[in-house]
């Protein structure tokens, strides 16, 4: 028998706002790695890092489906965009 899972599309301006809270958290993460490096490493890596780990986050936040934090502070931010 096949379990009947109810689809739920997430729109456009819901994943923007849950990619930014997620940027968001990484830039802070990085940007305390990158203070106390003393500067050695080049904060253009950080950027990148967080970019593409704010992408990978919102990936699997998206494909999960489970509620958390980020999911409000993402509606709060879908409010105002």
């Amino acid at each position: 028998m096949r379990s009947t899972k109810k689809k739920t599309k997430i729109s456009l301006r819901y994943k923007i706002a849950l990619f930014t809270v997620y940027f968001v958290l990484f830039i802070a993460l990085t940007a305390m790695i990158d203070y106390y490096a003393y500067d050695l490493i080049n904060p253009w890596i950080f950027i990148v890092l967080s970019f593409v780990g704010a992408i990978w986050a919102t990936l699997v936040h998206v494909k999960s489906k489970e509620k958390s934090k980020a999911d409000e502070l993402a509606h709060d931010l879908e409010e105002i965009i």
